[in-house]
């Protein structure tokens, strides 16, 4: 069975996979829950088999809160898959209460102590009807008068108040798609978690992650007035700060433009008596004219602190000494006079810092710091966010590079190995793609820096900003408080390439030119197409036959497809879709049918540290490896030349990988690269930076898809979407 996965919403809402989904009526009846095949209590989704009356259904959703045997009320759509038949895209299940004899018996089962025997005693002496409130009015009495001691009948009855606070919290949450979260919710109120939801939903926002919208939909269900509860203002305000740091980037707010988001939540603009109460609480910090969640505000004083400490550090004192000609001579290369003064600060200071866009000589200059640092004998540590950048970094540079999570033994929500107590063993720090390192990763980073080591921020700070809040890299180059090498010089070999030359120009805010020069090697291209489905048709075609034939290379593992946005018919899901069924179309179905034997995936949305499995980790699933005699099941993926089992219940973190945006891609670097650039994909969102980055991914190819007016447009327009932060502003107070 196949199943193509969706992300739920309020109200029926089915998938669409491809040409071969056809829609049919809705879905509304009562079932009975018969099978699992498939279910992740993380997230809810779940893959079950039911009845209703004496029809077999499949069900398909937010359904991981329903037991065997279990009816339920379902409101969904039936979808007919043309390859593996008729199913039921699930939008709400609401439990219903066990009626006859036999679901009884399976409902009273999940009670610790209560086996079968026990569970048939209690319907014979209360009866079907009247068992369940028999067993509500006095539970420990109840569980004695069929058998069990008081020891025993205090955890049976501990056990039925957990059950039935979890039920009710499953009727609460069930129609707003939120049943996942009954037994998470549970855990943090053990005594008052229906109460607590009920009464104050906003709740969900601060500890669970659920949208203030979601929040305000469960209260007004609830409630006679929303205005009444208290802390609906206040959550609306923290909300709006959490989405601005997730999704924006910003690591603050102006006052009045965070009052402007909370006023789109509640429908009225909050008083700034409320913003001021969760400052007195501690919750929010009032710097100036802006607004910081606590932890952020700590993170982004302490980084201009550690930054300005590094900096007002004298002549070395470790084992680096500073450089002079002969030393930079002996370092094998040929440099320019901006890589010589980068190469000179980053012994000279204990923090500098070399930017410049393609083919500008930033990894010659990584190769010099190292070799000079090793010369006097120094330890060095070349680090990058992404294990695809710490490779690249080590077959250039000839020296081990490392991720930053691995160097510091860090899994984020836990302690890292390395901090202040117990640094780094290194007397010199190299972080290339430093661009990518967000605000918690950069602080992370320094923390662990020895108190006289240095460190060489290596990156393009031109690029698309990290993802995460902050984007510290731009910040201290626009600041000019570190010292910086800009490197400006294209050299000879890369400025043969209209890559090189297309991303130069853009970075000026010009159209790049896809008509060669003489003496430029060709491997820009812009193919223009009016409608979407022509581009679509084109893409899929360059991808699976016409690039691979001309260049020889593969067509899953060397060609990514990069787009600005993920709906409509250019959008990063159909492409996904399109792109796979043309080259993977046979693939076997697994991990509960959403994912196929040869797929192109991508990690999203959390990382796996423990397997080295990053956020935007390209990978290739190899097989699906079935449980028994002690082993777990397992999905068998592919990274690189890598080989990693992750269990299935893990697999909502893997999405199709064969488009993706280019926040999600940046470390990306691989032969081809095709980027769609169409009015009808998003071409708003298409900015100067997105371009920049996505054109800069490829060695051999780049093939933007769309129109000549889209691509000038975004570069010409730097993203207006301003990532707040005051980083920089920090440092220019505190250096004047």
């Amino acid at each position: 069975m196949h199943w193509c996965h969706f992300r739920h919403k309020s109200g029926a809402r089915a998938y669409l996979a491809s040409n071969f989904i056809l829609m049919s009526e809705p879905f509304d009846r009562e079932v009975t829950i018969r099978r699992q095949r498939f279910a992740n209590p993380e997230n809810g989704f779940a893959v079950l088999d039911a009845d209703a009356s004496d029809e077999p259904v499949v069900l398909v959703g937010p359904l991981a809160h329903l037991e065997i045997g279990e009816r339920a009320e379902v409101t969904g759509v039936r979808v007919t898959d043309s390859r593996f038949g008729e199913q039921v895209q699930v939008s709400a299940a609401r439990p219903l209460p066990p009626e006859d004899r036999t679901a009884l018996i399976s409902y009273l089962r999940r009670i610790r102590n209560i086996g079968d025997a026990r569970a048939k005693k209690l319907i014979d002496r209360y009866g079907t009807e009247r068992v369940l409130d028999a067993i509500d009015e006095e539970p420990a009495a109840a569980f004695r008068r069929v058998g069990l001691n008081p020891f025993r009948a205090q955890e049976a009855a501990a056990s039925w108040n957990e059950l039935r606070t979890i039920r009710r919290l499953h009727l609460l949450l069930a129609p707003h798609g939120l049943a996942y979260l009954a037994k998470r919710i549970s855990d943090e109120y053990p005594n008052t978690a229906h109460r607590v939801i009920a009464e104050n939903p906003y709740e969900l926002t601060r500890l669970f992650g659920v949208g203030f919208r979601v929040a305000d939909r469960i209260a007004r269900a609830h409630a006679e007035s929303v205005e009444a509860i208290p802390g609906r203002a206040a959550a609306a305000l923290i909300y709006a700060l959490s989405e601005a740091e997730g999704r924006a980037g910003s690591t603050c707010l102006p006052v009045g433009q965070l009052l402007a988001a909370a006023r789109d939540l509640l429908g009225e603009l909050p008083d700034e008596e409320s913003l001021e109460q969760l400052v007195q609480e501690g919750d929010l910090v009032h710097d100036g004219d802006w607004i910081y969640r606590t932890s952020t505000w700590q993170l982004e004083q302490e980084l201009g602190e550690r930054v300005l400490d590094m900096l007002s550090a004298g002549a070395p004192t470790g084992r680096l000494r500073e450089v002079d000609e002969v030393a930079l001579e002996a370092g094998g290369l040929t440099l320019t006079a901006e890589q010589a003064d980068g190469v000179r600060a980053a012994f000279a200071h204990r923090l500098s810092v070399i930017t410049g866009g393609p083919g500008t000589g930033k990894t010659a200059s990584i190769r010099t710091i190292a070799t000079v640092a090793q010369a006097q004998h120094a330890r060095v540590l070349l680090v990058a966010p992404t294990g695809r950048a710490a490779r690249r970094m080590t077959e250039a540079s000839g020296v081990d590079a490392k991720t930053v999570h691995s160097a510091l033994g860090w899994v984020p929500g836990e302690l890292p190995e390395h901090d202040e107590e117990d640094p780094l063993p290194y007397d010199l720090l190299i972080v290339d793609e430093s661009s990518m390192a967000n605000l918690e990763l950069m602080v992370t980073l320094l923390r662990a820096v020895p108190p006289t080591a240095h460190v060489v921020l290596v990156g393009d700070a031109d690029q698309l900003a990290p993802v995460g809040a902050g984007k510290p890299f731009a910040d201290l180059v626009a600041s000019d408080v570190v010292p910086t090498a800009r490197l400006q010089h294209i050299f000879r070999q890369a400025a043969g390439s209209m890559i090189v030359q297309g991303a130069h120009a853009i970075r000026r805010g010009e159209a790049p030119e896809f008509r060669p020069a003489e003496g430029m090697r060709h491997d820009l291209f812009l193919m223009e197409r009016a409608s979407a489905r022509e581009a679509l048709e084109l893409i899929v075609d360059l991808v699976s036959t016409r690039l691979p034939a001309h260049y020889g290379v593969n067509p899953v593992e060397d060609i990514q497809v990069f787009a600005p946005v993920y709906k409509g018919e250019l959008g990063i899901d159909a492409l996904n879709r399109a792109l796979r069924e043309a080259l993977n179309g046979t693939g076997r179905p697994v991990g509960g049918g959403r994912l196929r034997t040869g797929d192109k995936l991508m990690m999203t949305g959390r990382n796996l540290h423990e397997k080295g499995l990053m956020n935007g980790t390209v990978l290739y699933l190899e097989d699906e490896i079935p449980g028994g005699e002690g082993d777990e099941a397992a999905l068998l993926l592919r990274s690189d030349e890598q080989l990693f089992r992750l269990p299935p219940e893990e697999a909502e973190s893997l999405r199709l990988g064969y488009a993706c945006s280019v926040h999600r891609g940046q470390g990306i670097e691989l032969p081809v690269a095709v980027i769609v650039a169409h009015e009808q994909a998003g071409a708003f969102f298409l900015r100067r930076e997105m371009l920049y980055t996505a054109i800069t991914r490829a060695k051999l190819a780049t093939v933007i898809v769309g129109s000549r007016a889209v691509v000038a447009r975004a570069a010409r327009t730097p993203d207006t979407d301003r990532r707040y932060s005051r980083l920089g502003e920090r440092l220019l107070a505190a250096a004047s």
